[in-house]
């Protein structure tokens, strides 16, 4: 009787950990991942602030990965050097957005 006890439990932690595993992956045998982006802020109409690092390491501790940066916003400034004469330069100022993955904990 204690065999089968003792098989009835070890069959069904296999079957408990199969299903476990197969929760990690879709219809197409891929992993599971979550997806976070995050962007520049807008501080007034037209201003924007750049993503602060303290931010992206929050979300590195966290188990993001970090799987694409791309320009989100091109910004051209003109800047005054103080005694320039005519036109003031040009500045492009660019502010990224980054995107991030991690495994999914589970689907519920």
């Amino acid at each position: 009787m204690k065999r089968i006890a003792t098989l009835a439990v070890i069959a069904l932690t296999a079957i408990l950990l199969f299903a476990q595993q197969q929760q990690q992956r879709d219809a197409a045998g891929h992993a599971a991942f979550e997806v976070t982006s995050v962007f520049p802020r807008e501080t007034s109409p037209g201003q924007y602030a750049q993503v602060e690092a303290d931010r992206l390491q929050n979300l590195a501790a966290q188990g993001w990965e970090l799987v694409g940066v791309t320009p989100f916003i091109y910004r051209n400034e003109e800047h005054n050097n103080g005694d320039m004469h005519g036109s003031k330069p040009v500045v492009t100022q660019v502010y990224p957005a980054y995107f991030f993955k991690r495994l999914r904990a589970s689907r519920y």
